[in-house]
């Protein structure tokens, strides 16, 4: 059973409102938060070498090896009901098949290009070799049309991870080239289910076809494309069956290209237990979190026994009526809810870097002759008027950041433009220490932070995984069209 939700699909002009006035809200906020006087201490290298990551024990290798085929080609699926939508997927669906493996394993995934045009496969949170990583230019290169590329790997961390394009992500992400991939713990917590939700969000026609404009010039300037066909795993209001008394695990993923979802659980019990893939310090509060592009919630969720009926998880991000990302439907015989404390992780307390000066700013603006009025250039046209850019260079003209392999940086980024950007470096997870000056103590890792339009954020990394990452924009066009940079972690030091 589910809840039938009507839909429509605004025009562009209507997005832009609205996102223009969710960046005013940010901004408002943002300036009433902000203090004087953003500099201290350098810290000193005894203080520095006091920063420990603590993600987990290292798994012991279980000598299994996993073996996976995914065939990245075109593919038809039914998204808005007025038609059939044409899709990019891997192995015929949208999303692709899940991958789910016991924390220890090898997977060995053998990933062929049945497309017309080059991709590759980025696994999305976890620390694989740097050879692995999926990124063209950097760490391999594009699989060519008709060709394959074996990623092999043994993830380090259990937890909600996913895989995509890498590759022109503002197409053939948004075309539905992703899937989701999930280490599982040791010991599994007993949970009466375990799902995992990949929210998407479709900009279609009338007729269910895409909008085929990737590359439309307000959506670059701003914040990215955003369609409001909203689904979870490739459906349009899909329900999930529970029984009073269940305690579900709930893995959320943001997989838009650049929309964000302010997570509203109405009724449900549901406490956050882990973040972008890694368990938090203590359980969060679930309702209000931010899911940025790339960004993961694992929640816990206990049905009361003497429940019964729709219950509804919500987007709140524009403001306005809620959107329905799924409803949960609550029927039958009452089960004896599993008793167990919420999982956690040992997250070490950073905060004192605060008062450090940083190691490293990366402002992100927007450049080029009358930025804000200008047409642009189709993808990878030099001639484009202007282009999203880290410390005034845009990708592939980087710069690249040398870290100390084991060494604790400070962090900073200014966003010097009006619009969002949800940053993700690869390789490494890092705590937010402050926003804007003020302290923040969130009690957990990532690997995407959102800096608000106008907004300073600071993080502490603490460089464990030796290579040249690309840090970027997780807002797809933002990348594709400059901001993105390199952070290298180097055992020669700098």
């Amino acid at each position: 059973m589910t809840k039938e939700v009507a839909w429509s699909t605004p025009d562009r002009s209507t997005v832009a409102v609205a996102m223009a006035a969710a960046a005013a809200i940010v901004v408002l906020v943002v300036g009433a938060l902000a203090v004087v006087g953003r500099s201290g201490s350098p810290g000193s290298l005894v203080e520095r070498q006091n920063f420990t990551v603590q993600y987990g024990q290292d798994p012991l290798p279980s000598g299994t090896v996993r073996e996976f085929t995914l065939t990245a080609a075109t593919g038809v699926t039914t998204i808005s009901g007025a038609g059939p939508t044409d899709v990019w997927a891997f192995n015929g669906s949208v999303p692709g098949p899940e991958i789910r493996i016991g924390l220890g394993d090898t997977v060995r995934v053998t990933v062929t290009n049945d497309l017309q045009v080059p991709t590759s496969v980025h696994w999305h949170g976890i620390r694989v070799p740097h050879s692995m990583d999926g990124v063209p230019g950097v760490t391999q290169a594009p699989i060519a049309p008709g060709e394959s590329f074996v990623y092999e790997f043994t993830p380090p961390d259990a937890g909600t991870f996913w895989y995509h394009s890498h590759k022109r992500g503002n197409e053939q992400l948004e075309r539905g080239l992703y899937g989701a991939f999930v280490v599982e713990d040791d010991v599994p917590d007993p949970y009466t289910q375990d799902v995992t939700l990949l929210i998407d969000d479709w900009l279609l026609k009338e007729d269910g076809k895409l909008d085929p404009d990737f590359d439309f010039g307000e959506d670059i300037r701003h914040n990215g494309r955003w369609g409001s066909d909203l689904t979870i795993n490739g459906v349009r209001d899909p329900g999930l069956n529970a029984r009073p008394g269940e305690r579900l695990r709930l893995r959320l993923v943001n997989t838009s290209t650049a929309r964000i979802y302010t997570l509203d659980f109405g009724l449900l019990q549901a406490v956050g237990v882990a973040v972008d893939g890694l368990y938090a310090g203590s359980p969060l509060e679930a309702d209000g979190f931010v899911l940025a592009p790339g960004n993961r919630l694992d929640v816990d969720v206990t049905i009361p026994v003497d429940a019964s009926g729709v219950f509804q998880i919500s987007d709140g991000f524009t403001g306005g009526d809620p959107l329905t990302l799924v409803a949960i439907n609550v029927e039958g015989t009452p089960v004896e809810p599993p008793s167990f404390d919420p999982p956690n992780g040992s997250v070490p307390d950073w905060s004192s870097a605060r008062n450090w000066h940083p190691d490293r700013v990366f402002e992100l603006a927007l450049t080029g002759e009358e930025a804000n009025s200008q047409p642009v250039g189709l993808a990878g046209d030099p001639e484009g008027d202007f282009r999203w850019t880290i410390n005034g260079r845009s990708w592939p003209d980087a710069s690249t950041h040398i870290a100390d392999l084991g060494g604790t940086e400070k962090l900073r980024f200014v966003n010097d433009s009006s619009a969002f950007h949800p940053m993700h470096l690869h390789g490494q997870f890092f705590q937010v220490i402050a926003r804007d000056g003020v302290p923040v103590r969130e009690g957990h890792f990532r690997d995407v932070v959102l800096v608000g339009a106008g907004e300073t954020v600071d993080v502490v990394v603490v460089a464990t995984d030796e290579g040249t990452w690309i840090l970027h924009c997780h807002i797809q066009l933002h990348a594709e069209y400059g901001m993105a940079t390199l952070y290298e972690v180097s055992s020669a030091g700098r």
